[in-house]
């Protein structure tokens, strides 16, 4: 009995196969494409070398050359950026608000300081924040919020012998100032308390002459201090 013949159909086109090759490549393509929307700029510029290599079909763009030399800024351009914008705010509105020589912002390679005069913030004697005094606050502390630098406050009064019955001495009002400062960023500003510090100084700390009024008067003060992160710490922490 003879064997039947197979009967199979004819072989696909050769260019089929090719064009299902090509296919796939593209496909392959622009998920790769898709993915790289979400990914970092550095993730961005390795995989586009690796087309390159692949496909050599971008080395001759001068813009992603520009773009893949150009460094990433890092983090302490990023910090210090932030920080210059929101001191640049806060002095345009400390000038808004004709605080004068009251307040005062200063940059160094340390942080940001800034100095509040006592009446600004409290009646004489008292650590009673007035309410006029919270938008003032408030502006102050949009420096800090969402970024992780510790703030210290610092109370400071003159030498003039304290006769309120609530306390005891200069130190002690100076530390109830500060530490009123650290509840109104907690509270209304939701800084986090292990990012406050409140420091007690009185009245030895002073930055002019106790012998005048006008001495006296720079002395009694609030100075807020925000710290720069230091380079070995990790910024996310």
């Amino acid at each position: 009995m003879a064997k039947d013949k197979c009967k199979c159909g004819e072989a696909a086109p050769a260019w089929l196969t090719t064009f299902s090759d090509l296919m796939s490549l593209l496909l392959c393509f622009f998920v790769l494409i898709v993915s790289m929307s979400k990914v970092k700029e550095r993730d961005f510029f390795l995989a586009a070398g690796s087309l390159r290599g692949a496909f050599g079909v971008m080395a001759a763009d001068p813009a992603i050359m520009k773009l893949e030399n150009t460094p990433l800024p890092t983090l302490k351009n990023v910090q210090r950026a932030i920080i210059d914008k929101a001191v640049s705010n806060l002095q345009d509105f400390i000038k808004a608000r004709k605080l004068g020589d009251d307040a005062k912002v200063a940059v160094s390679d340390k942080g940001v300081a800034l100095t509040l005069g006592a009446p600004l913030l409290f009646d004489s004697g008292s650590a009673e924040l007035k309410e006029g005094s919270f938008p003032l606050l408030s502006a102050v502390f949009d420096i800090a919020r969402g970024w992780p630098n510790i703030i210290r406050v610092e109370g400071h009064t003159d030498n003039t012998a304290i006769r309120s019955g609530i306390y005891e001495s200069n130190w002690d009002l100076s530390f109830a100032r500060a530490l009123s400062v650290v509840k109104f960023a907690v509270q209304f500003s939701k800084i986090h308390p292990s990012r406050l510090a409140p420091v007690a100084y009185g009245e030895n700390r002073p930055v002019a002459d106790n012998l005048t009024e006008e001495g006296r008067a720079k002395n009694r003060r609030i100075e807020i201090f925000l710290e720069y992160k230091k380079e070995n710490e990790d910024p996310f922490k």
